[in-house]
């Protein structure tokens, strides 16, 4: 199927032309790539960067999805032996095949949602971690950045979820795997923890706690706005008791209009990983703006409690 230009959400979705393609993850070389390390008052976190893929916003140049323009920077795939053998397992042994493809891809995906509320100690804050941390007033901690990582995998998991049957169980297991062995393997290499079970203890914690975040969001996608809200509350801001329900609000209407783009899109976009996120404060003048239904609202009893 032919895919075309991906253009209906300015601030919260954007469909890249990147050069993502399946022998990408066979030949990385991580000797080349350059480091970054994520300081956090819990744990270090540190992650590859992912050259000319980063964080969306308002201002840049919409790309095209088929033969567009190509951005400063960018070279198309030129094709070539490895990919016409590529191409040619894929038709012949698609079973087999199929892990490769989802362990590649799926790793592209992560790294977009984990670059959402990332930050280096000693460097600037991107435009999407300063509305993280500044305009939600969060600590940056690992478990912060966890929180905001996960709510962003849990948006490509439900468009993940109308793949083909045969294909949702391992796309979305491969997925899920990367944000663990990430975890995980910052605990060995930055923290130098050692003991197995400590970190097991850990990871088993993690996992409930994405467990739970996953199952809270899932209610709220059924359920409506307000149950929503609700869950990103719990899960984001921790159920503080003063949260800026303006900046709730925000949240709550970036992350149904991600879903929404998302459901729009060909399966091809995402098996090339071309997703990239915008900003939730977008979603400012949609939430400002008065509702029509207010009106029709009947005003409040007014109660005289002299007599009681």
């Amino acid at each position: 199927m032919a895919t075309r230009s991906i253009n209906f959400c300015p601030t919260c979705l954007r469909i890249s032309s990147g050069p993502t393609i399946t022998r990408r993850v066979l030949l990385r070389s991580s000797s080349s790539t350059p480091i970054s390390r994520f300081h956090t008052s819990q744990w270090k976190f540190q992650q590859t960067a992912t050259a000319n893929k980063g964080v969306f916003n308002a201002e840049h140049i919409a790309r095209q999805v088929n033969d567009g323009p190509v951005p400063p920077g960018e070279t198309k795939p030129s094709g070539g032996i490895f990919e016409k053998v590529a191409e040619k397992l894929r038709e012949r042994m698609p079973n087999t095949t199929e892990p490769y493809v989802a362990h590649g891809v799926t790793l592209e995906l992560y790294n977009e949602c984990l670059r959402q509320a990332a930050y280096a100690e000693g460097h600037e804050l991107s435009e999407s971690a300063r509305f993280w941390y500044d305009v939600c007033d969060r600590p940056k901690t690992f478990i912060s950045w966890a929180q905001v990582t996960v709510l962003h995998m849990w948006m490509l998991i439900v468009r993940i979820r109308a793949f083909e049957p045969d294909r949702v169980k391992t796309w979305q297991q491969h997925f899920v795997d990367h944000f663990f062995y990430d975890a995980e393997g910052k605990m060995i290499h930055t923290y130098k923890i050692t003991a197995g079970g400590q970190r097991k203890t850990y990871l088993k914690d993690l996992y409930s706690q994405y467990r739970g975040m996953i199952a809270g969001y899932d209610e709220g996608l059924c359920k409506g706005d307000a149950i929503l809200a609700a869950a990103i509350w719990r899960n984001v801001f921790n159920a503080r008791p003063d949260v800026d329900m303006e900046v709730l609000a925000m949240i709550t209407s970036y992350v149904r209009r991600v879903v929404h783009g998302l459901d729009k899109v060909d399966d091809q976009v995402l098996f090339s990983a071309r997703v990239t996120f915008g900003l939730p404060n977008g979603e400012a003048g949609v939430v400002r703006k008065e509702s029509k239904f207010i009106e029709t609202l009947p005003e409040a009893p007014v109660v005289d409690n002299r007599g009681a």
